[in-house]
């Protein structure tokens, strides 16, 4: 809802949520419109998601964000330096997005879930082109369905499964991931009708020239939303916990209180419990494989 607002200062607008964001400003979904925005200073970062207070200050041509509201969660990335950046706000659910073909890269999964499970996310495997075959990811799905992340099979293109997942996304916010060429785009349209218009909309800045965005949110109900993600050549959540490789594999995390030292990191250690299961078919090895390379990653990043 947005509350029309006067201050002292002539300041008329309201509140709303944040659509995208496109470098110089923010489009913002107000009731019954949407408004291009200008941020207030160079030093305000606005990202998908965001709840914030828009308004007209009297010197201004049109609206800028005043002020963003606490935010519920922040999803994060590792960028090329290390460096944490922002994906998207106040989120529910982190859903994967993997299909037969392209072949999954099955660690960017595990990344993906990691950094869900870092935040206390639901997480949610979804298997798009259901109408091509899926027999050959099977094993990899299951392992992953014996770990509880949930999996569901759909076709973008057929509709099948699409009303299912729907009702599966009813009343919450799901931030879609994956790699390239998993059909992100034809399960967005096939979720939100409405979605190629909002695009139009989503991609032009205030002068109407073309922008690219680092998300883009999607409405499916009055409570309901999608937001997609561009789809990424790697993903890496970032080490803000402590032990966060390991807190981002259950089945690591959950045996690893049987180790011998409490600082174990599953290395090379003796006595160490994550790899003893490994060794008996309890873990499987390519999620523990999984796990080293990021505890590698977040090692040479502290360096």
């Amino acid at each position: 809802m947005v509350a029309e607002q006067k201050d002292s200062k002539g300041l008329i607008g309201g509140t709303g949520t944040v659509l995208a964001s496109y470098g110089r400003g923010v489009l913002v979904q107000a009731e019954g419109m949407t408004l291009h925005c200008a941020l207030s200073g160079r030093k305000q970062r606005i990202i998908c998601g965001d709840r914030v207070t828009w308004g007209y200050p009297p010197s201004a041509d049109g609206p800028s964000i005043q002020s963003v509201e606490p935010r519920r969660n922040l999803i994060e990335r590792i960028d090329a330096r290390g460096r944490a950046e922002p994906v998207a706000a106040n989120i529910d659910r982190l859903a994967i997005v993997v299909a037969a073909e392209p072949a999954p890269d099955w660690f960017l999964v595990d990344r993906y879930w990691a950094g869900a499970a870092l935040k206390d996310l639901d997480g949610l495997l979804i298997v798009n082109k259901l109408d091509l075959g899926t027999e050959p990811i099977q094993p990899e799905l299951k392992s992953y369905r014996d770990l509880n992340l949930k999996c569901v099979e759909v076709a973008s293109l057929t509709g099948a499964g699409i009303a299912d997942l729907e009702r599966g996304l009813a009343g919450s916010v799901t931030l879609l991931v994956g790699q390239s060429g998993v059909g992100k785009s034809s399960l967005v349209n096939a979720l939100s009708p409405q979605a190629v218009a909002q695009t139009a909309e989503l991609t032009r800045d205030a002068e109407g020239r073309h922008t690219t965005t680092t998300a883009r949110w999607y409405a499916l109900g009055p409570t309901s939303a999608i937001i997609d993600a561009p789809g990424v050549r790697d993903f890496a959540p970032p080490a803000s916990l402590v032990r966060a490789a390991e807190r981002g594999f259950i089945e690591i995390h959950r045996l690893s209180v049987h180790c011998r030292f409490k600082d174990c990191r599953h290395m090379e250690e003796p006595s160490c419990a994550v790899r003893t299961a490994v060794v008996a078919g309890e873990i499987a090895p390519r999620r523990y494989e999984s796990y080293r390379r990021l505890f590698r990653l977040y090692e040479k990043l502290a360096s």
